[in-house]
């Protein structure tokens, strides 16, 4: 059985107004459900849910079904979403087997394999705190006041001051130590090939998943004379990129769905601290710069974001880039920047949770902020700064009242920001929300030839028949890339392929897929009409192909050639009859 099989089989298991209602407040309205969109920023009840499987946002137009509401309100990929969705519908996942390659199922073995060993390592790490071993780290602990209750909650753990003290556990429990190395859990030596332990001497934080998956380690030094570096972090991995994970959201997923609200800090100390003093809504980021992917999952979780930063120079400069990464998205985002010389943990412990209340009221809408910390900037580095923010803009009904309040505050000319866009236009680089009103109205797939856009729509409604469209000869009227990129998606993925589609691509799928598109349930009379639109075309395209041989011909005094293509075009070519158009 195929991927396919048990994804109709959890839809079956699985109602979608019952899950979807457990994270939004659903009103039932005649035969379906509605409530404000949680993707995007409204009040009016936009979001509709049908009994049948569906979802969609009028506002918004995302649209999809479990997997895709699982994906997008919690970040997930589709297998992570599969494999939570199946364990919830009592659906063994290893009971089917994928039709693909062989190397996809190395790679799912491989991702099996790594979750065991982060999760042995894990259980290792826990052992190690709570041991003889561990009493310096539980001393260091104490002294942060971070309780037992809390630990014990983040999975908190202790690498011992050994080179070899994972590795050898790892062994004893027959794990291969190779695939640990590439996973980032053990390092390799650069002289003997042999593994050992990145992590030593150092409290140990688990990175997790939304489904409490370990995936990486953060580690911290806890000896201060030491001079090696505070934080260490786990590599990229095949199960993990740290660009596309937050620290603690795990955890804080539930909170920030009752609070509207996500405070993101930038260390893992802030985050427990913040949790242990009652502000269960904070995640932190994991020793990188904030990503966009990082910002789409959070944007996919609460509608206010509240960036905790430094006051500090690196603090503003952090707070500003992240800003303006969710204010180019369209979200509601505030900064609230500590006082000089204090973080979150000596402002909670030393002043107590109302003193930081206190300063969340104080927080600054994001681009005033940005505005603020411009206004001590270079002009000429405002005004790039500027001409960047705006041409990272991803809703353009929001582009120019932006273009009047950085003008207005910063006493720029309009017209010098707007002649800065135009310019990049002139030279290539994509100005988002910026676009003519020529490109915005002529997207990729509206100008595709129509015989291509109905190959699509029958292959996008019918991607279970995909190959008896191929066998019609479909694929060789498909020239467009965007069209060769979209039906190569569909022939090895099926209906999976809708999951993992963005941009027009999306739009097009759900075009002919969402709730306002016709039901998919008569695959036979679509796919008849297409055939016959494919004869018809292949019909007009070889009668011009003999006619334009017959010019050829006639020109160059080839009358053999010229009456064979006579007598050809005399002979029936499969036209359609009239009543046979559609």
């Amino acid at each position: 059985m195929a991927d396919n099989d048990a994804v109709e089989l959890i839809k079956q298991r699985i109602n979608i107004v019952d899950l979807i209602g457990r994270y939004i407040p659903l009103r039932q309205l005649g035969n379906r459900f509605v409530a404000p969109c949680p993707f995007h920023q409204e009040t009016k009840p936009s979001f509709n849910v049908t009994p049948d499987g569906r979802f969609y946002c009028f506002g918004c137009q995302k649209s999809g079904d479990i997997f895709s509401f699982m994906m997008e309100y919690h970040g997930l990929s589709f297998r992570d979403a599969l494999e939570q969705l199946a364990q919830e519908a009592g659906v063994d996942l290893s009971r089917y087997q994928r039709r693909a390659k062989s190397a996809a199922s190395g790679q799912r073995n491989t991702r099996k394999d790594l979750l065991l060993m982060y999760r042995l390592a894990q259980a290792h790490f826990v052992a190690n705190l709570e041991s003889p071993d561990g009493a310096a780290c539980r001393s260091y602990m104490a002294e942060r006041g971070i309780p037992n209750e809390l630990a014990t909650r983040f999975g908190l753990g202790w690498a011992k001051d050994s080179w070899h003290d994972l590795a050898g556990f790892l062994k004893t429990r027959g794990c291969d130590l190779n695939l640990a190395m590439e996973g980032g859990l053990l390092g390799k030596s650069a002289k003997t090939g042999r593994p050992y332990d990145p992590f030593r001497a150092r409290l140990m934080f688990p990175i997790r998943t939304t489904a409490s998956e370990t995936i990486a380690f953060g580690g911290r030094i806890i000896d201060k004379a030491s001079d090696s570096a505070k934080y260490i972090n786990s590599q990229d991995s095949p199960i993990y990129k740290k660009g596309e994970h937050l620290y603690g959201l795990d955890l804080a997923a539930k909170a920030i769905r009752v609070h509207k609200k996500v405070y993101l800090t930038e260390g893992y100390m802030d985050v427990l601290t913040l949790h242990q003093f009652g502000f269960e809504n904070a995640v932190g980021g994991l020793g990188t710069a904030l990503t966009d992917q990082q910002v789409q999952r959070l944007m996919g979780y609460g509608p206010e974001i509240d960036l905790l930063y430094d006051g500090d120079n690196a603090g503003r400069k952090a707070a500003m880039a992240a800003a303006a990464k969710f204010l180019a998205r369209g979200a509601s985002v505030r900064v609230i920047l500590q006082p000089e010389g204090e973080d979150i943990d000596s402002l909670l412990r030393g002043q107590g949770p109302d003193s930081f209340r206190d300063l969340c009221e104080k927080a600054k809408p994001g681009l005033r902020f940005c505005v603020e910390t411009l206004l001590l900037a270079a002009p000429k580095d405002a005004l790039e700064w500027c001409r960047s923010f705006i041409r990272s803009m991803q809703l353009p009904e929001l582009v120019n009242p932006t273009i009047v309040y950085l003008a207005r505050c910063l006493n720029f000319d309009e017209q010098s920001l707007r002649d800065g866009l135009a310019q990049d236009m002139v030279q290539g680089r994509p100005v988002q929300g910026a676009a003519t009103p020529a490109a915005a109205a002529q997207p990729v797939a509206k100008t595709l030839p129509r015989i291509e856009r109905e190959i699509l729509r029958t292959a996008i409604r019918y991607p279970g028949h995909v190959m008896e469209i191929r066998d019609l000869g479909a694929d060789i009227l498909l020239k467009s890339p965007f069209s060769t990129a979209l039906w190569q998606k569909i022939l090895s993925e099926g209906e999976q392929a809708g999951y993992e589609l963005e941009g027009e691509a999306r739009t097009l799928w759900d075009s002919f897929r969402g709730l306002e598109a016709p039901p998919c349930s008569n695959p036979a009379a679509e796919i008849g009409a297409l055939k016959k639109s494919l004869d018809k075309y292949l019909h007009s395209i070889q009668k011009s192909s003999f006619s334009a041989i017959l010019r050829q011909s006639d020109a160059q005094g080839d009358f053999h050639t010229g009456m064979h293509v006579l007598d050809t075009l005399q002979e029936p070519l499969s036209e359609p009859k009239k009543n046979d158009q559609v």
